[in-house]
């Protein structure tokens, strides 16, 4: 399973810690030769939005030949283009703004592009809005206005921001700080409340100013050995990555897979991107499991596992072939901003590649068309 699946769970890697802020650049870069750059500078000043755009990546990340960073010049193109309304534009200048060691820094001016870029629907914004709400230092954090955005990205397709907002925020948008966080989760873990312990070990590990990472495993593993199921799956986790006590694998994956016939759809997808072990034979009975956990999870709305399905529809490996089932499993999973970028980036073209046809296209669109007027909440919240 994990030789067929490996490209299509890229996406769905364990994030155990605070989301960490990194430029996101465009998809399709230009050719950067000096003739390229050239004409991509004509287009900008004749007011092509995309050009102004990939311009100032050009200047903001030194990308063509002879260019160095500057980050003036590319401010004033991310500006000229934030002006005709590119909300990726104002993301950018957002990143900009809130860049620590940028002779621009300005947390107050960051949070404004942000919010700008946020309120038009524009992913990155929305995530890296909700981190700096939650994380500033000049501004005085405002926790409230990170939960909003957290669950605005988290509708989106987000996992990221979903992960936090489940591992965090479970006093949602009352929450007035990081130590008001603490202090209630100390209390409650106290009594042994397996749920509260899970999410005072994320929460020891996650790197603010309580980090504390052997308090954070001594919680997760009380958890997990009373059966949590998160407990299980973060503590599994742990084992297996090894980064901070010795791995173990075996353990680890015993773990998750204890979580993952609980039903946790990320243990699954944990578990399965683990399987088969080196050196172990695949087992048809636990790739059929395998596949009816994609199922089931792709009627949850669970994206990674919706593209998963389309694998199995369009090679009818398990299923009975069907190219527009195929297309319809595709398209749902393609909602997700998040999965758009991730499978572009990594350049996995799903069906695409496996020969369906235009009529299969159109019945797979009809049949996507039905499934969303029967599952009218998607994305947020997701049953497990």
């Amino acid at each position: 399973m994990r030789r067929h699946l490996q490209g299509y769970l890229a996406g769905s890697a364990l994030t155990l810690g605070l989301i960490v802020a990194v430029p996101a650049i465009s998809l399709t870069m230009p050719d950067h030769t000096p003739t390229a750059m050239r004409q991509l500078r004509k287009s900008a000043q004749n007011g092509d939005v995309t050009a102004m755009v990939e311009l100032g990546d050009a200047y903001h990340y030194a990308l063509a030949p002879g260019f160095t960073s500057d980050r003036g010049l590319a401010a004033y193109w991310y500006g000229e283009a934030a002006k005709l309304g590119s909300a990726e534009a104002k993301a950018r200048l957002g990143d900009i703004y809130n860049d620590h060691e940028d002779p621009l820094y300005n947390e107050a001016t960051a949070f404004a592009w942000y919010e700008s870029a946020a309120g038009a629907g524009y992913l990155p914004a929305q995530s890296a809005l909700a981190r700096l709400a939650e994380s500033s230092i000049a501004v005085a954090p405002d926790y409230p206005k990170a939960y909003k955005w957290y669950v605005r990205a988290a509708e989106q397709g987000n996992e990221q921001a979903y992960e936090t907002l489940d591992g965090l925020y479970v006093y949602g948008a009352s929450v007035q700080s990081n130590a008001e966080v603490f202090d209630r989760l100390e209390r409650e873990a106290a009594t042994g409340d397996a749920e509260s312990q899970w999410r005072l070990g994320k929460t020891y590990m996650r790197g603010d100013a309580r980090q504390d990472t052997s308090k954070g495993l001594k919680w997760l593993e009380k958890s997990a050995d009373q059966a949590s199921v998160k407990g299980l799956y973060y503590f599994g986790a742990e084992l297996m990555m090894g980064n901070a006590l010795p791995q173990d694998i075996k353990r680890g994956l015993e773990m998750e897979k204890r979580a993952a016939d609980m039903g946790y759809v990320p243990a699954q997808f944990y578990w399965a991107h683990n399987y088969p072990a080196e050196r172990d034979k695949p087992d048809e009975a636990i790739e059929k499991l395998i596949f009816d956990w994609w199922r089931l999870a792709a009627e949850k709305d669970y994206s990674e596992a919706q593209e998963s399905l389309s694998y199995y529809y369009a090679t009818g490996k398990y299923v009975m072939q069907d190219g527009a089932e195929a297309w319809k499993w595709h398209l749902l999973s393609f909602r997700s901003p998040w999965r758009q970028s991730s499978w572009r980036k990594n350049n996995f073209p799903g069906p695409v590649g496996l020969g369906i046809s235009d009529a299969n296209k159109v019945e797979g669109r009809r049949r996507a068309d039905a499934w969303l007027a029967a599952h009218p909440n998607t994305y947020w919240p997701r049953s497990q």
